[in-house]
């Protein structure tokens, strides 16, 4: 289940929070938190990449961001988390469609965005991740020439062949000593490349 959902401006301030479960966060702190992750996850990674997931005790926090906007969910281990960064991204672009002339020139005053309708709907009122764990299969042979050119990586590479239609994503992860939320989110990007996809 997820149990709070946060959009959120790029520059950190939170737009919105929306809760599903009983969990309860100051929405200021949490979202200098997650400004300061993903701003130390660019610094670490050369401005080349972003935090999707980060293990909180019981819970994964789960990112997405855009143009104009980022979102963050708190979600339980046990729940589908590559369905769950998906629906994220159904969400930003979702809000940015409904509030881009508004975000474009925002200037941090306190605006109420209408949004609480859609976010039941896109997450389900918060069981979008509770579905069973897909099993992600490759579309078509992939040439080494496109690690070559750079089109994907070496590690993206090696994890596209492992997806044969009967691993789940953390039986990949043992095969190739990855952590699993690493491995996820290669395959996310994978499938949104058009190169697997999921039985």
């Amino acid at each position: 289940m997820i149990h709070v959902v946060y959009v959120m401006h790029p520059g950190g301030m939170c737009l919105l929070e929306h809760r599903f479960g009983e969990l309860e966060l100051d929405p200021l702190l949490v979202s200098g938190f997650f400004s300061a992750i993903r701003e130390f996850s660019k610094m670490l990674s050369g401005g080349k990449g972003d935090a999707r997931v980060i293990e909180m005790g019981d819970f994964f926090i789960t990112f997405a961001a855009g143009e104009y906007v980022a979102v963050a969910a708190v979600v339980e281990k046990t729940d589908n988390r590559l369905q769950v960064l998906s629906a994220l991204e159904k969400i930003i672009e979702s809000f940015t469609k409904d509030f881009k002339e508004v975000l474009r020139d925002w200037d941090g005053k306190l605006v109420f965005f209408s949004f609480a309708a859609e976010l039941n709907l896109i997450l389900k009122k918060g069981r979008v991740g509770e579905t069973a764990i897909p099993t992600p299969r490759l579309k078509r042979k992939l040439p080494r020439l496109m690690v070559k050119i750079g089109q994907i990586s070496e590690a993206e590479y090696r994890i596209a062949y492992q997806c044969n239609g009967s691993q789940t994503p953390d039986q990949i992860a043992h095969v190739v000593e990855m952590l699993q939320h690493d491995v996820e989110a290669i395959l996310h990007k994978l499938h949104k490349l058009g190169l697997i996809e999921y039985a």
